[in-house]
């Protein structure tokens, strides 16, 4: 076999590996084949944990801090979790320690042992789920994150049953694939998304390999999410740029803490998770309230049981 023929086969043995490597790339981070509808998602942005100002002692992931999201005509996005007697309550942390300053794992207390402790010094409680979707009344809408600290069958299944009778409207989104795939297998009807960081060896105890598959959107073939929601800082990827571009998936951008990256990411389309400001032109809603005003009508009125000072008290 001459040199030519022998250069020719290799060159087209390596064109072949270059083209499958790409497809199986392609195939891995691809989104769900079925598009979400994210018109009515489209018309608010997110108030990351509530609208949450500790100044004002109104405490991340309490209900003073939802009413006042709903209050100024936000969405909020918020973190479920399991206690002992597998309550779904509304926290961000696996532990109290830095929301309630003593170190307990919410999953080896239960409720009333829960309800013992108070939100960074104020008078608000960590609120159940429930309590949270009834102060909303859907509202405005939901982005909710089901954290991996527990059984994800049981979390899922749990939180299922709960939004059975909701009538407002809510996606869902975890960090943990599995969270996200069961959404896929058990109520593929609902807007599902892939949450995702800069992820490094053991984030979410990952392995080195795991993170950087999972940092590149290489678990989209296990989940298929209609979603990505990718920080913000660090969304510069090809991966994101393909997906969006290629395959037209929605992205989500968190937490966007000025004005400057929030109106950055919504020239891009996304959908905002916002903290520590007001995004300009909540003056120009119908709401037209500044915080103060917003904090002065949510204390005006009935919270949930989760707060201590609730109306008529």
């Amino acid at each position: 076999m001459g040199s030519g023929i022998i250069l020719a086969v290799v060159i087209a043995a390596a064109v072949l590996i270059l083209l499958a490597t790409a497809g199986a790339w392609l195939w891995a981070i691809a989104p769900s084949g079925k598009k979400a509808d994210f018109r009515e998602f489209q018309k608010y942005d997110y108030a990351h944990r509530g609208l949450h100002n500790i100044e004002n002692k109104v405490p991340e992931n309490s209900c003073t801090a939802f009413s006042l999201a709903v209050l100024g005509g936000f969405g909020m996005e918020f973190d479920l979790q399991l206690t002992k007697d597998k309550q779904i309550v509304v926290h961000h942390d696996n532990s109290i320690k830095r929301s309630c300053g003593v170190d307990k794992i919410i999953s080896s207390m239960t409720l009333e042992e829960l309800r013992g402790y108070k939100l960074f010094g104020t008078e608000e409680k960590v609120p159940l789920f429930s309590e949270v979707l009834e102060v909303v009344g859907g509202k405005t809408p939901l982005i909710i994150e089901l954290k991996g600290y527990n059984d994800p069958n049981e979390l899922c299944a749990l939180t299922m049953e709960q939004l059975k009778a909701y009538k407002g409207l809510y996606c869902v989104e975890s960090f943990d694939p599995r969270i996200v795939r069961w959404f896929k297998d058990h109520h593929p009807e609902l807007v599902r998304g892939q949450l995702m960081d800069r992820m490094k060896a053991g984030d979410e105890g990952l392995s080195a390999s795991g993170a950087f598959f999972a940092r590149n959107l290489m678990t989209n073939w296990y989940n298929r999410p209609h979603f990505e929601a990718y920080n913000f800082k660090y969304r510069n990827i090809l991966s994101l740029a393909v997906v969006r571009r290629l395959f037209g998936m929605q992205e989500v951008s968190w937490t966007l803490r000025t004005e400057q990256d929030y109106k950055k990411a919504k020239a891009l389309g996304n959908l905002c998770i916002f903290e520590k400001f007001l995004p300009a032109g909540v003056e120009e809603t119908g709401k037209g309230r500044s915080y103060e005003q917003l904090l002065a009508a949510a204390k005006a009125g009935a919270v949930c049981s989760a707060t201590v000072q609730t109306k008529g008290r």
